[in-house]
C-alpha cells in the first residue's frame, strides 16, 4: 500500500508556502505552518549519545490502543573496556537505569575498539568457526558480557540502551 506523505502517520512540511497578501489570512497560513514545523521537530530522532538518559524523539505504540504513543529513552553504558570475562564469571557493568514493572528495552547494542584498529560490534558472533562470541544482555542492574574467550585487549567499550518508561 502506498499513500502521498501528506497522508501519512508522520509530520510532513511542505516545502513550498504561498503567503496571501491579505495580512489576515497570511497570519492564520504562517500559524499553522510554524506549528506543523514545531510538530515535525518534535517528531525527529534525536541523536544524541550521552551516558545520562535522553528522549529520542522515537515514539512507540502502546498495545492496544496504537493511537497512544510513548517516547523512548536513551542511554549510552561506558563499559571501560573488555576484561577477560566467560559465561561463570560475566562482565557486569551497572546501567543506572530504573527498571520499573513498566520499562520496556526496544534496543541494545554496542562497540568494542582495540587500539590495534579492531573493532567490534556487540553482541558479536566470530563466524570463522570455534564459538568466538560475545554476549551481550542485560538485568535489573547491569550490562552483561559474557564469552569464551579474552577480548580484554579492546579498551574502550560502549553499550547503548533504548527504552520506554511507561
Amino acid at each position: 500500500m502506498s499513500f502521498l506523505p501528506p497522508n501519512a502517520e508522520q509530520s510532513f512540511i511542505p516545502n513550498d508556502l504561498i503567503i496571501p497578501d491579505d495580512w489576515g489570512e497570511a497570519n492564520l497560513i504562517l500559524t499553522d505552518y510554524f506549528r506543523n514545523v514545531v510538530d515535525a521537530l518534535n517528531d525527529k530522532e534525536i541523536a544524541q549519545y550521552n551516558t545520562t538518559q535522553l528522549v529520542t524523539g522515537q515514539k512507540w505504540f502502546t498495545p492496544g490502543d496504537a493511537t497512544k504513543l510513548r517516547y523512548v529513552y536513551r542511554k549510552v553504558i561506558d563499559l571501560g573496556g573488555l576484561n577477560d570475562f566467560t559465561a561463570a564469571n560475566p562482565q557486569n557493568t551497572a546501567h543506572g537505569i530504573d527498571i520499573t514493572a513498566n520499562t520496556i528495552v526496544t534496543k541494545i547494542y554496542g562497540a568494542a575498539t582495540d587500539p590495534s584498529t579492531e573493532f567490534i560490534p556487540l553482541p558479536f558472533i566470530d563466524m570463522s568457526g570455534g564459538g568466538n562470541h560475545i554476549e551481550l544482555s542485560m538485568d535489573g542492574t547491569n550490562v552483561i558480557l559474557t564469552s569464551n574467550l579474552d577480548y580484554s585487549g579492546f579498551t574502550t567499550a560502549y553499550v547503548v540502551v533504548e527504552y520506554i518508561q511507561n
